[in-house]
């Protein structure tokens, strides 16, 4: 085991190396609440985000996360973002292959690393250095643990879900679908899971130290942002493509191996479902993550694992299944080569959008305190980073900013598209904002033209990366 630990710990390392800087924007605010809290310790505010619903109502969903980045804070961000995603890629790993191990899975190290190999998608996200890694290890163990019945291992992690994912009513589902498969396995239901499940999630929100706040920040992310704006669609919001679904060519390139994974596992589960309920409770769970991967494309963090966790345990009483381990990875690892290597790429594209000189002469620019009215919302982080102590518009999602004044939201969103000639007015007035400091994206070009036009605003820097101008007093500020 101790090997395995140490191929798996170097593995999440290389990826790490291989990726100059960390090339997902959110990185760098989880980085930057880390730094907030070594700095003012645990947050109940977010203030240098005014405009935000979470600057009164502030819960920490990825609280484990951020204190184990606290040790760190004294690093450069890139350091500090690149040893965490190594630790915790490893322990990912790691917990796959320990309840592979508690199954009895020959090969078990191989059937490890078959995610990475399964598909260039998951591999991508696998070497972001977020939260999910912490939150697909506890969902394999807490779908190993129910489907198993080990209820004090479920406890422990459903008490730890809160404190590290936003959706931390999983073991709750994972509960209902172990169920489902001791009815379909001709069993009565056992109530203990459930129970288990929810009693450790009890305890996990109540010892938190942003309940109640974190009970209400879980609905508006998996209701107002996931469901009511990524899945629906709702026009004026820029969220990303990762809540995007494949295109068929994707799926074909990235879900082959996962999704047929999946799909022999329940198949094979199916057939001895009355011989081993548990395993039919695993696959069911893997075609559940599938059925999520087909609508949002980010779930394949989840699909992949989970997919190859089931169909190891499926076959693992067949006579062929020693032989099944090697053959698969050589196999997986030879199509996604083919099919999807070159979404590797991307791990080494991103520069550092704020570099030390850079961050210095704004630093000089504007002082502790000052409102910066920004364009978008994904580079907070990186200003956080680069600018403490200073204030900014919305970090982590711009629905954040709309829950809490819609009107000013719709506002925000319209000036860098629509760049009006009182562009600069309105910022100062309904924003209290003195500093312009955005990315220098297409779609904000109006609103540098409309403030380059402006006698009474000084351009201070114009480069390919960055648009910075002073807007003089604002007055005093709205917020």
């Amino acid at each position: 085991m101790a090997a395995w630990a140490l191929v798996f710990l170097a593995v999440a390392a290389l990826l790490q190396i291989l990726t100059p800087v960390p090339w997902d924007a959110d990185t760098a605010y989880h980085v930057a609440v880390a730094r907030l809290i070594a700095r003012h310790g645990i947050l109940h505010a977010f203030p240098w985000t005014p405009f935000s619903w979470l600057a009164e109502n502030y819960a920490d969903k990825e609280l484990l996360f951020h204190l184990l980045m606290v040790p760190l804070a004294g690093l450069s961000w890139i350091a500090a973002a690149k040893i965490t995603g190594a630790v915790l890629g490893g322990a990912l790993l790691l917990v796959l292959y320990l309840v592979l191990r508690a199954e009895g899975v020959p090969h078990r190290g191989l059937w490890a690393l078959l995610p990475l190999a399964a598909s260039a998608s998951f591999l991508l996200r696998f070497a972001l250095v977020r939260p999910h890694l912490l939150g697909v290890a506890l969902a394999i163990a807490g779908a190993w643990a129910v489907n198993r019945r080990r209820l004090w291992l479920l406890a422990a992690v459903s008490l730890l879900f809160p404190w590290c994912y936003v959706a931390w009513h999983t073991p709750l589902v994972l509960a209902a679908i172990a169920a489902v498969a001791q009815l379909l396995s001709g069993e009565r239901p056992s109530w203990k899971p459930a129970a288990a499940a929810a009693a450790g999630l009890g305890l996990g929100l109540v010892v938190h130290p942003n309940f109640p706040n974190l009970a209400r920040f879980a609905w508006v992310v998996n209701v107002e942002i996931l469901m009511k704006t990524a899945w629906a669609g709702r026009a004026g919001f820029a969220l990303g493509p990762e809540f995007q679904p494949f295109t068929l060519a994707e799926a074909l390139r990235f879900l082959t191996l996962p999704l047929g994974l999946a799909a022999a596992a329940l198949l094979v589960a199916w057939r001895r479902r009355r011989e081993d309920p548990g395993s039919l409770g695993l696959a069911l769970t893997a075609a559940a993550y599938a059925a999520m991967t087909v609508r949002s494309g980010r779930f394949i963090e989840y699909l992949a694992p989970v997919s190859v966790l089931a169909f190891a345990v499926a076959i693992r009483p067949l006579r062929w299944s020693r032989r099944a381990a090697p053959i698969a990875l050589v196999g997986a690892t030879a199509l996604t080569a083919a099919l999807g290597a070159p979404s590797l790429d991307w791990l080494a594209i991103r520069q550092d959008e704020l570099p030390p000189p850079m961050a210095a002469l704004l630093r000089k620019a504007i002082p502790e305190g000052a409102q910066v009215f920004t364009c978008d919302w994904g580079f907070t982080g990186e200003l956080l980073l680069a600018l403490p102590e200073r204030r900014f518009m919305v970090a982590l999602d711009p629905t954040l900013f709309f829950l809490e004044d819609p009107q000013l939201y719709a506002l925000w969103f319209a000036l860098p598209r629509e760049g009006p000639a009182d562009a600069a007015d309105a910022i100062r007035r309904r924003f209290g904002a003195r500093y312009v400091l955005c990315a220098a994206f297409e779609e904000s070009m109006p609103l540098f033209r409309s403030l380059e036009r402006d006698g009474s605003v000084r351009q201070v820097l114009r480069s390919p990366l960055w648009f910075f101008a002073d807007l003089g007093d604002p007055g005093t500020n709205p917020r």
